[in-house]
């Protein structure tokens, strides 16, 4: 994935007229418009970049860079833009060097219709995987939340991870790792805030105040994998919502990233609500627990427990018994 990328690097450059003077897969010579030469080190990630394995990485190189990922968090790129570092991604389309934005996103429209396509498809993918049965394409269609005929096309076009049987579509082995390598995240709007109860007592008060509003959360990252397979003490709260929600008025305060201790995402990802409400796991009272594979994904891409690696390989490991699917 590191050399597809690398190899995707140049065009975009060029693109966004960008010469690449010299350089080695650590580091970059570049010429610029308008700033002339630049000397970058070079990092290349094969999953989405945060703010969380930005932080770890710029902390141990101390020195301006330039990050190449498959996709990156919106504060992620709104860091770049404002000149913390140097961002080119593929999905979309973009290089920011300097704090110049040289190369933008393809129409929003168009990009938007694009990845529903591929959030759909990912979705079969995903929920197969946590499946320990074979299952129909009618299915598929009311757990994912799209037509009979979109699971058709989604299914054939991922023929190396799904198999059919009398029975139905079964996920070979390896198809939740090849779920976690594709998926980009769910995308949307994020919003950070700081508490100072322990989790669990951070997530009951918010979801009171979601309870007078009348809204439905989709419950996930730490909180989520100590229902399904525990084995940490969770940090955080991640919750899923359908609109924008101030939590101020229940003793949160806005912070960033680094400091939050709950994050509050509306995801552009239709899926991450729907297949949580199509499996109807409760993590208290109308609330819903994520479901396991999106959990997973939350555990290695914005958990910032320590132990996060061994409570994603329990979880990994529950999540191919089969035990959470439909």
């Amino acid at each position: 994935m590191e050399r597809d990328l690398l190899a995707l690097l140049l065009p975009l450059l060029r693109r966004a007229g960008v010469d690449v003077a010299a350089g080695t897969e650590k580091d970059l010579l570049l010429k610029v418009p308008e700033s002339g030469t630049v000397h970058l080190d070079l990092k290349v990630t094969r999953r989405r970049l945060s703010r969380k394995s930005l932080t770890a990485r710029m902390a141990v190189l101390g020195r301006r860079t330039l990050y190449v990922a498959p996709s990156a968090t919106p504060d992620v790129v709104i860091a770049a833009a404002a000149g913390e570092f140097d961002l080119v991604t593929e999905q979309p389309e973009q290089v920011i060097i300097g704090g110049r934005v040289l190369l933008k996103p393809v129409d929003p429209g168009h990009s938007a219709g694009h990845r529903r396509s591929g959030w759909g498809q990912q979705a079969i993918l995903r929920v197969l995987a946590l499946s320990s049965r074979p299952l129909q394409q009618s299915e598929l269609a009311a757990t994912v939340g799209i037509s009979q005929q979109a699971v058709s096309l989604g299914l054939h076009r991922i023929p190396a991870e799904v198999l059919r049987n009398v029975q139905g579509w079964i996920a070979l082995d390896g198809a939740l790792d090849a779920w976690l390598d594709g998926y980009a995240g769910p995308g949307g709007t994020v919003s950070y805030w700081y508490g100072l109860d322990d989790p669990a007592s951070q997530a009951t008060t918010a979801l009171q105040l979601l309870d007078e509003l009348e809204l439905q959360a989709v419950v996930s990252g730490d909180l989520a994998a100590d229902k399904y397979a525990p084995w940490q003490l969770p940090a955080t709260v991640r919750l899923y919502l359908p609109e924008i929600v101030d939590f101020t008025p229940v003793g949160f305060s806005p912070t960033t990233p680094d400091d939050a201790t709950m994050t509050v995402a509306v995801p552009e990802d239709p899926t991450v609500i729907h297949i949580a409400a199509a499996l109807g796991a409760r993590y208290a009272d109308r609330h819903l627990l994520a479901d396991a594979a999106i959990t997973l994904w939350d555990l290695l891409n914005t958990s910032t427990t320590p132990t996060t690696e061994e409570a994603a390989t329990r979880l990994h490991a529950a999540i191919e018994t089969g035990a959470f699917g439909v």
